[in-house]
């Protein structure tokens, strides 16, 4: 098969992809079960890297925001650099006790709850 039939090949067969193949993917972890990998010790290296990519992500929205030229585009949660990923995890552990009854839901949602509360931007930024 030629480079360009490849090709071609490829680009049908992506064309023909559902949308929901395409959609942007959400975790199904839950809050009670990231609140159970939050409070232990083997597991607390992934709570803490799912709150830096969540920081991070925040951060970086914003960034691309501004390039775009929306200066006024709210960003989520601010937190001073310098803020330790433990600091973070503290935030986020005690929202989460705090609000068991929404421990169901995505911890996406729920974290980024527990961040913006806990660093909230001044100003607009």
């Amino acid at each position: 098969m030629t480079a360009r039939r490849s090709i071609l090949l490829v680009a049908a067969l992506a064309a023909g992809l559902p949308a929901s193949a395409m959609a942007q993917r959400v975790s199904t972890l839950q809050g009670g079960r990231f609140l159970e990998l939050c409070s232990r010790a083997p597991s607390i290296a992934i709570c803490d890297a799912y709150l830096s990519g969540l920081a991070d992500s925040v951060a970086l929205t914003h960034v691309y925001d501004r390039n775009e030229g929306d200066k006024a585009a709210p960003t989520g949660f601010c937190a001073k650099s310098g803020v330790t990923s433990a600091e973070m995890r503290g935030h986020v552990v005690s929202w989460l006790r705090a609000h068991t009854d929404q421990l169901s839901k995505p911890v996406g949602e729920l974290a980024f709850t527990a961040l913006h509360e806990a660093y909230p931007c001044g100003g607009g930024k």
